[in-house]
């Protein structure tokens, strides 16, 4: 036995000798009983309070794990993550059913297991096996670097079900976070399916605010090294009001649509405002809002509403979406922000291209520190959804959102550890990858973001810069906006550019309609096999689809 557990001790420390170490200073015995099956093959039995539990199947764990590994189609994927090593006899059947160049990466929580795994059976297959990423009790900073490079992968999670019944809780939490990382392509073909009307509604309506108001590129590059606070609705965004008060005229305040009422309670009027969704419960937050001199910078995608409930000072942002690009090519660019799938991805960009110099986050939890979604104040409260949903309560609402997503736990900036979500983990994840050292996260508490620089407000000291922020964002926006004649432009080129694209629809269902009749022909002298007459109208299909091709409407 001492000799199988050299080899294989040997075999784990060739690839990783710091997790070699720890295994070789475990002492499974106090956790694990090994007992022989019926088929003569090692199995770990755990010792729990509750009753000891069987890892594998007493008869033959070879048999159970075959039948657990071939359930799944494993050749088709790129990627396996297995939850639950045990004593390995699934490992080594999924080897024998996955791809050449596929990665297995197998999330065991247990060192004990491990060093138990490798004493008792011969393991070098699966240790020496290059597609095979062994990671035992990993953070989510572990995790996170093993799946680099890997999130675009088609992805196939395995769950163990005997190393999961041990601690089902923390196997959950390993496989929520490996999952966090994973392409958004799903989530984001149907956000595009659920969206993509809603936006091309919204722009068509916006029209008039879209040509009217200035480029929210015309600020692009204006503040030079001068420090950002984007100001976020987390949580714990209160402890920060003090440190944005104190900073004010040094620094500039981004906010987001959810935190401009906590400020204006507070007294404080952000330079800038982002917004982005395109629903109109989105729009209900600029409802009763006071202020005049934030510009606010909006998606043109966002509810028309919203430009009815703010009327203070706007700017118009461009977008990556096809209607949106096509307006720019008629009437001007108005300066793409990156898009991360949060409102705080967009201010964080936009802070950027400000030229601003360092970024700070405040409010940035991206948890439910203290058992809450969102700053008091920060949602629309008994104003909204008592309008709605007057049998509930805030307190309700706020339930829901913490219990709507199964609970993720990760390291804390100040608490050990924070309950999140797999939404909020895509947004932890984008800002992770950015390794921006110009980024400083201050935020009181929340998840810690790997890769970014966290620092407290006393950290943080501000020079004056000299630059009176507010007279800038004045002579820029001033400068900015177009004039009577210039809209007046803009609405004829854009008059223009619909007429034509009237025409050329006009020509192109025309020509639809003869293919269809066509296709119909064609469909007839198939069933009757006139070869002659289905060569001459598969070319005249093909001639059409030509002239469809060329035919540009944009």
């Amino acid at each position: 036995m001492n000799n199988i557990f050299q080899k294989n001790i040997m075999a784990i420390a060739g690839r990783n000798e710091s997790l070699a170490n720890i295994i070789r200073n475990t002492d499974y015995a106090p956790y694990i009983e090994v007992l022989q099956t019926k088929s003569g093959d090692a199995i770990p039995v755990v010792k729990k309070e509750s009753g000891h539990i069987a890892v594998h199947s007493k008869f033959d764990p070879v048999k159970e794990a075959q039948r657990l590994i071939d359930e799944y189609d494993c050749s088709q994927y790129d990627c396996v993550i297995v939850s639950g090593f045990g004593f390995g006899y699934h490992v080594e059947w999924l080897l024998q059913k996955v791809k050449k160049d596929a990665t297995v990466l197998i999330l065991e929580q247990f060192p004990w297991m491990i060093a138990a795994a490798i004493a008792h059976r011969d393991l070098q297959v699966i240790l020496n096996d290059k597609r095979v990423i062994l990671l035992v009790n990993p953070d989510e900073e572990t995790i996170a670097i093993h799946m680099k490079g890997r999130s675009s992968y088609k992805t196939l999670f395995i769950t163990h079900r005997g190393s999961f019944q041990i601690n089902p809780e923390r196997y959950t939490n390993l496989q929520r976070i490996a999952k966090s990382y994973i392409s958004t392509k799903e989530v984001n073909i149907a956000t595009l399916a659920k969206f993509e009307k809603l936006w091309t509604s919204n722009i068509a309506r916006n029209i008039r605010e879209i040509i009217s108001a200035p480029p929210a590129a015309a600020f692009f590059d204006r503040f030079t090294n001068i420090p950002a606070i984007i100001v976020n609705a987390g949580p714990t965004l209160t402890q920060s009001i003090p440190y944005i008060q104190k900073h004010y005229n040094n620094a500039i305040i981004v906010a987001v649509d959810t935190s401009l009422k906590v400020l204006e309670y507070y007294g404080i009027e952000p330079h800038f405002c982002i917004t982005v969704d395109p629903q109109l419960i989105n729009a209900r937050y600029f409802e009763g809002v006071h202020t005049k001199r934030t510009v606010l910078i909006a998606d043109p995608m966002v509810h028309p509403s919203t430009f009815l409930f703010y009327s203070g000072r706007k700017a118009i942002t461009g977008v990556a979406f096809e209607m949106m690009k096509w307006l720019e090519q008629t009437i001007g660019s108005y300066g793409n922000l990156r898009y991360g799938g949060s409102v705080s991805t967009n201010a964080y960009d936009f802070a950027k291209r400000l030229g601003a110099h360092p970024v700070i986050m405040v409010g940035q939890d991206l948890a439910f520190t203290q058992g809450l979604a969102h700053v008091k104040g920060a949602y629309l409260d008994e104003h909204i959804f008592f309008r709605n949903y007057r049998t509930n309560t805030v307190e309700m609402f706020n339930r829901f959102q913490l219990t709507a997503l199964p609970k993720i736990f990760v390291k804390g900036i100040r608490s050990r550890q924070v309950h999140t979500n797999q939404k909020m983990m895509i947004f932890i994840s984008w800002f992770s990858r950015l390794n921006d050292p110009s980024l400083i996260n201050a935020t009181y508490d929340g998840a810690y973001i790997e890769n970014v620089v966290h620092k407290t407000f006393e950290e943080i000291t501000f020079q004056n810069s000299g630059l009176n922020i507010w007279n800038a964002i004045d002579e820029t926006y001033t400068r900015s906006v177009p004039d009577e004649s210039a809209i007046a432009l803009r609405s004829e080129n854009l008059i223009n550019q619909l007429s034509e694209m009237l025409q050329q629809t006009g020509t192109m269902d025309a020509m639809l309609q003869q293919a269809i009749q066509f296709s119909e022909e064609l469909i007839q002298n198939i069933k009757k096999r006139k070869t002659q007459s289905i060569a001459s109208l598969v070319k005249k299909l093909d001639d059409i689809d030509k002239k469809l091709t060329e035919l540009s409407v944009t």
